[in-house]
């Protein structure tokens, strides 16, 4: 079994599970609710699946950019949880996690977006080529402005804070907000070949989450 967890949004999301058509996700939206929910989640789907940590195959982790305060909760919840364990501990990017679902819709691009207050969004491009390659850009904060300027009809856009792009450029796309947020993409990686080369093996006890600032912004990185 996989679990896996989400905290980078305002989404507390987790999930267990083997396949993309096995999981199981308890799931909350909310302003600090990761501190709270992180854990019990954890807990009751542990006990639904009547196993315990070390009978997992491996943990995966939603490692930013994003919410400080989310992040850090997860790092932490997932420190205590491998704590004395010998389970692996994975990582993939958020942005490009938030891509997954949507990445076998033929040749698209896909806009994964965190709002990042101010003018701003974190940012990251994930393309699929008709050779069925994957192409990402590095995460970066964006100016919303300079942001839209890459935005074509009949892309995907994927995340939170895209609602403040302007409509008449975010109308011809398929838009998806926090509902597309879920520790399910996680597990959904973990299992498709040209995501799983993406994770990378993390050791917990000196993880940090990636936690991208506003003196990190970047206007022109949209390669």
């Amino acid at each position: 079994m996989i679990l896996a967890i989400e905290t980078s949004t305002q989404v507390c999301s987790v999930a267990l599970g083997q396949s993309p058509e096995e999981i199981t996700e308890k799931r909350i939206q909310g302003k600090g609710v990761h501190s709270e929910y992180t854990f019990t989640f954890v807990r009751d789907l542990l006990e639904k699946y009547k196993t315990g940590i070390s009978g997992l195959e491996a943990i995966l982790f939603s490692n930013g950019p994003g919410s400080y305060t989310g992040l850090r909760i997860g790092a932490a919840a997932i420190k205590g949880l491998l704590f004395r364990q010998e389970v692996p501990f994975y990582t993939l990017p958020t942005l490009f996690s938030f891509a997954v679902p949507f990445i076998d819709s033929g040749s698209v691009v896909i806009h994964a977006v965190i709002d990042a207050r101010r003018q701003h969004l974190y940012y990251q491009r994930v393309e699929k080529d008709s050779d069925d390659a994957l192409h990402l850009s590095k995460p970066a904060v964006c100016e919303i402005a300079g942001l839209e300027k890459e935005i074509n009809k009949g892309d995907v856009i994927i995340g939170t804070g895209w609602d403040r792009m302007n409509p008449a450029v975010t109308g011809g796309t398929a838009s998806h907000g926090t509902e597309a947020i879920s520790a399910r993409n996680l597990i959904q990686g973990w299992n498709h070949p040209l995501v799983r080369p993406h994770f990378i093996k993390t050791n917990v006890e000196t993880f940090e989450p990636e936690y991208l600032t506003m003196s990190q912004v970047n206007n022109t990185n949209f390669g």
